[in-house]
């Protein structure tokens, strides 16, 4: 294709965008992730490999799968440390990073049920990790922290912890990996005000 017909496809396209997404303040980066999007082929049935049943379906299962993935990479990189899921790393980290936090504003940081999250807790103060002290601005709550073992426990934890993340995309080249990060942010923009909602009563799929 010369310059020119190129040009105009892309005006075209443009105005083909413009149209779907009226609304839209849109950056390069959503329109070629859109673009994209229309110059891939149809999904056939056969490729529906884990439920057979929609793209939607299949979307979910590989979301879960991939935590799945993840969960077992982290786990295999704390060995030795004084962490007995990738979940008491997280919100260990958390802690690291904010410094004094509530237990349920630590839980809903992490997009976790509560009784889970207590749990997690739970675990984290019978190990020595973190403790809790009272809040200086409300005297019937009390915050959370690390303990001096737990700030020396998640440095090495950062040590290791990078070897699970690289496993996880390296399949990915950096383009990928950007445009990934992309859409793992668009629906987690989406899905996290649906998850805090969800956590002051109100219903699902109203």
């Amino acid at each position: 294709m010369d310059v020119y017909g190129l040009t105009k496809s892309l005006v075209l396209w443009v105005g083909e965008f413009r149209k779907e997404h009226p609304e839209a303040s849109p950056d390069l980066a959503t329109f070629l992730t859109w673009a994209a999007s229309k110059t891939e082929e149809e999904i056939p049935e056969e490729a529906l490999e884990i439920t057979g049943f929609s793209i939607e379906a299949e979307l979910a299962a590989y979301v879960g799968r991939l935590g799945r993935y993840s969960n077992t990479y982290i786990k295999a990189a704390l060995e030795g440390l004084p962490f007995s899921t990738d979940m008491e790393f997280a919100f260990t980290a958390i802690l690291d990073g904010a410094g004094q936090v509530g237990k349920t504003d630590l839980i809903r940081m992490m997009a976790y049920d509560r009784s889970s999250g207590m749990g997690v807790i739970r675990r984290l103060l019978d190990k020595g990790i973190i403790e809790e002290f009272p809040n200086p601005e409300d005297k019937r709550g009390k915050l959370l922290r690390l303990t001096e073992k737990g700030t020396e426990s998640v440095k090495q934890a950062y040590q290791e912890v990078p070897k699970a993340a690289h496993l996880v995309s390296r399949n990915l080249s950096e383009p990928e990996k950007r445009q990934l990060l992309r859409l793992l942010k668009k629906m987690d923009d989406f899905h996290y005000p649906i998850y805090l909602a969800e956590k002051k009563g109100h219903t699902l799929f109203d």
